[in-house]
């Protein structure tokens, strides 16, 4: 008959102990297997229900700021809790500038901040601020409607005295003028209209005072062009403009007139005046010659006052062919 032995104490205690680690194993190989599962990267599955997932998981979630404050302990830190970012899409940021932009103009359109309230205009001479305001017509109106090139259009159709026409803007209700008006060195009458010329021989309508002291009674002014001009037969009859020879050839007679005498102009002989004597003188119409044809004229007269000679008429209008009559 077999006896077997007992187990010892020692014997027992070691096999519960094997017992114990045989049961713990299969908890600890999980937990292994999770910590590991968690640090790799996720699986990606092309289609199917779980690529859905995984990206829809993915795009609902939002970038977050993260803030750490250091304390005062040495190596201490303080997490405040995250602040999601927010992002302006192009679209956004096109629309807000599109709406500033839109209130920028309706205020450029109705404030009164932008209203012209009056002209700045340098260099009048004859004409007043009132006499340009009424042709321009800002006043009143908001400063991104004035058109400085229309303005200027306007000035010079109104005004043909003024040589140069320069008009600026300036936000927010400001305009800016620069005029240059033409000096009449003359004034020229015609049938009951007088034109002032300046020393270039053009012509426009007398304006404002301080005149020309030089007066001459013409005929057809609008028929006489300056030779150098280019122009159609529709212009000739509104053509206010008189020859630079004929305009010099005034200037040099001007001071050989006797006083209170205006020149006259003739179309066949030109230029001369009554003399308060009792004849008439004519000159021609050119400045060629002038100064040459005044020397001949005076010692005419003394010739034919030295000979009791009464003219009617003398003539000087051909330098080197001068005459007398005496009837008219």
């Amino acid at each position: 008959m077999v006896v077997e032995d007992k187990p010892t104490r020692a014997e027992l205690l070691r096999m519960q102990r094997e017992q114990r680690v045989r049961k713990r194993t299969p908890r600890a190989r999980h937990r292994s297997e999770s910590k590991t599962s968690s640090h790799l990267p996720p699986v990606l599955v092309r289609g199917g229900l779980a690529a859905t997932a995984t990206q829809t998981r993915r795009k609902s979630k939002k970038n977050r700021r993260r803030f750490d404050i250091a304390l005062n302990g040495q190596g201490a830190e303080m997490r405040l809790p995250s602040i999601p970012m927010v992002g302006m899409s192009w679209r956004l940021l096109s629309a807000a500038l599109v709406a500033v932009l839109g209130f920028l103009i309706y205020m450029l359109w109705s404030s009164p901040f932008f209203t012209v309230q009056s002209i700045d205009v340098a260099g009048l001479a004859r004409l007043t601020n009132a006499e340009i305001d009424s042709v321009v017509n800002v006043i009143g109106n908001s400063i991104i409607h004035v058109d400085p090139e229309d303005m200027e259009q306007k000035l010079q159709e109104a005004f043909p005295e003024l040589v140069s026409i320069s008009v600026e803007t300036d936000v927010p209700n400001k305009v800016l003028m620069k005029l240059g008006e033409r000096q009449p060195v003359l004034a020229w009458q015609q049938d009951g209209q007088t034109f002032w010329v300046d020393d270039q021989g053009f012509a426009f309508p007398a304006h404002g005072e301080g005149g020309p002291g030089i007066t001459v009674q013409g005929s057809k002014l609008l028929s006489i062009a300056p030779p150098e001009a280019e122009m159609s037969e529709e212009d000739v009859d509104t053509l206010q403009a008189l020859p630079k020879s004929l305009v010099d050839a005034i200037l040099i007679l001007s001071p050989e007139v006797p006083e209170n005498t205006p020149i006259v102009f003739d179309s066949e002989h030109g230029l001369g005046w009554l003399d308060p004597r009792g004849w008439q003188v004519y000159f021609g119409s050119s400045d060629e010659d002038m100064a040459v044809k005044l020397k001949v004229y005076w010692k005419t007269y003394k010739r034919l006052k030295k000979a009791g000679i009464q003219p009617a008429l003398i003539s000087v209008e051909y330098v080197h062919a001068p005459y007398y009559r005496l009837e008219r």
